[in-house]
């Protein structure tokens, strides 16, 4: 009896091996379809946000550093930072001649 149940146990992955690799195949090719599903704005609107969101950061980025190089290591007040004219003066001191 014992016997039995060791051969059947051997064999029961053997039988399994073939309907999972079945169920992969089919999966992957329902992911196709589901990617040519979509609609051809959907599509452009995904590689506009790939191709976009690294601008994006350095953006967000650049303005972080400013206001935390002023305010925080110049200690300057915060209302200043977004000010034109605190930037031209800040390039006329670091390019002027004397």
């Amino acid at each position: 009896m014992s016997d039995e149940r060791a051969v059947l146990s051997r064999s029961a992955p053997k039988n399994q091996e073939k309907p999972l690799a079945e169920e992969k195949v089919k999966t992957s090719s329902s992911d196709n379809s589901e990617k040519q599903q979509r609609s051809k704005g959907a599509r452009i609107t995904l590689w506009i946000l790939r191709k976009s969101i690294v601008p994006v950061i350095m953006v967000i980025m650049l303005i972080t550093g400013l206001y935390v190089g002023y305010v925080v290591v110049g200690k300057q007040p915060g209302s200043e930072v977004f000010q034109w004219s605190t930037w031209q003066h800040m390039y006329d001191l670091v390019f002027s001649d004397t």
